[in-house]
């Protein structure tokens, strides 16, 4: 096996369980119960497994000439769909946790946080001395007392809508706050963007880098086991000796099962130079030599 295609390899799995990770803990975290954690994640992991199984399949069913694979690749993009937008679902609501919890530990929060606790201490103590002033009788000075609550739990107010405020413009990262300053653009808006893009490029990159690896380890396997070509028109085999040697060498390919067990005529004519012209003969041939049988409008291989 050669580098680039190690090094691919070694990416596509790194693409495809980073998004594997972000869609499972997404998933698992809407449910409050760990019955219903567990279902989710396991409904997560088998729509990432889907996702990366429903293209190559899909390509290798249609191959052998069955529907279903069409229907696989009509489904393989609604799944990249779900997990491009479960990816940037828990990158958003991870990013909005971290920074929530970087308000809260700042020094600002925690100032605003001692002045409502001293206020809520000072209300508490002024609202058991109305309630001792109201049943001793001393009613004027309840009502004093009272006013002076009044304004105490104002200022609570104004302290709990400044603690909110902190919370609010902490949602988006930093790095996406520089840059909206740059570029004059709003926040909230680029921070999505910017997941967006990440998620597209985590999920469909790894899924290329795995269709590609699985490409080039085909191939490599086909490098590696070649084709015997016959040496003489002598051993050539009766019912291909009049073939033209590319029709020749199309024969073995198609008896070596390159084409799969259900060669496809149409198929092959649409990759093969000179098409139909050249592929028909081949699989009337392989017919006479009981190579290949047909069954209605479909070929299959005679196993030997």
């Amino acid at each position: 096996m050669k580098l680039w295609q190690s090094l691919t390899g070694i990416a596509a799995l790194i693409f495809c369980g980073t998004s594997l990770a972000f869609t499972v803990q997404l998933w698992v975290s809407m449910p409050a119960g760990l019955g219903g954690q567990l279902v989710a994640g396991a409904t997560a992991v088998a729509l990432e497994l889907c996702k990366f199984s429903f293209a190559p399949l899909g390509l290798w069913l249609c191959s052998q000439g069955q529907k279903s694979g069409y229907a696989l690749l009509c489904l393989w993009p609604l799944l990249v769909v779900i997990s491009i937008v479960a990816t940037v679902g828990f990158l958003a609501t991870h990013s909005e946790e971290q920074q929530q919890r970087s308000a809260r530990n700042s020094q600002e929060y925690r100032a605003l946080q001692q002045q409502l606790n001293s206020l809520q201490q000072q209300i508490n103590t002024l609202n058991g001395l109305i309630n001792t002033d109201a049943n001793n009788g001393y009613r004027q000075r309840a009502l004093n007392t009272a006013a002076q609550l009044s304004t105490l739990e104002t200022e609570r107010t104004q302290l709990i809508e400044k603690l909110s405020t902190i919370g609010q413009t902490a949602n988006t990262h930093s790095a996406f706050n520089s840059l909206a300053n740059t570029l004059n653009a709003d926040p909230a808006r680029l921070q999505h963007i910017g997941f967006l893009a990440l998620a597209i490029i985590t999920d469909i990159v790894g899924l290329v880098a795995l269709l590609a690896f699985n490409a080039a380890a085909t191939v490599g396997k086909r490098v590696s086991q070649p084709f015997q070509q016959p040496e003489t028109a002598e051993q050539q085999p009766e019912h291909t000796s009049h073939l033209s040697k590319e029709q020749q060498q199309l024969a073995q390919r198609i008896c070596a099962g390159e084409f799969g067990n259900r060669p496809v005529l149409r198929n092959i004519s649409n990759s093969i130079t000179g098409g139909y012209r050249i592929v028909k003969p081949v699989f009337d041939a392989l017919q006479q030599a009981g190579a290949l049988k047909r069954n209605g409008q479909r070929f299959a291989l005679v196993q030997s």
